[in-house]
């Protein structure tokens, strides 16, 4: 049986670019054999979160929106950044009421993943809010478009595009009565 591997070592580090979305820095690391790895590309994005919103009638509120890098327009669950000094759960409700116009009962976490942790620096939080309510028009950036539907549990799963949010819709199922 082999060993574990230990962490590189990080012997030099620029930064390459930084701005409100994100930072990016070139590593220049070491292995644990003496290898080079540089320049390894390093994204620091501020945590995410996804939620998984269901109405009192049990249907899901899902989202479609358009996504650039994809270059598609997929249905996804609810999500956004988490901003400066705000938890996890409070930007899961801001973000359910400014994309959908809905709050909910309860806001369940469901705990957090990486984003992606060969490259991201980020967890993405997820969420189920039950119980949910439209309580106001949606309250958008400028630089989103979205339509929001309310749709059957059931299968939703197979429509997500994006793997994260079909991770928070899966860590939900056992928690909904299917």
């Amino acid at each position: 049986m082999s060993s574990a591997p230990s962490p590189w070592r990080v012997v030099d580090s620029e930064l390459v670019h930084a701005d409100r979305w994100i930072r990016v820095r070139a590593d220049d690391c070491v292995d644990e054999r003496g290898h080079s790895i540089a320049p390894y590309y390093v994204l620091e994005y501020g945590d995410w979160i996804s939620v998984l919103a269901v109405d009192r009638d049990g249907h899901a509120i899902v989202v479609d929106e358009y996504r650039h890098g994809a270059g598609i327009v997929a249905v996804g669950t609810i999500g956004g950044g988490v901003e400066a000094g705000e938890s996890p759960e409070a930007a899961a409700i801001r973000e359910l009421r400014e994309e959908t116009g809905y709050e909910p009962d309860e806001m369940i976490d469901l705990g957090p993943t990486w984003a992606n942790f060969g490259s991201h620096t980020n967890r993405v939080h997820h969420f189920l809010a039950r119980g949910c309510v439209r309580v106001t028009e949606q309250s958008l950036d400028e630089s989103e478009a979205i339509a929001v539907h309310v749709v059957s549990l059931d299968g939703l799963g197979d429509h997500l595009a994006q793997s994260y949010h079909q991770l928070t819709w899966y860590k939900a199922m056992e928690l909904l009565d299917r």
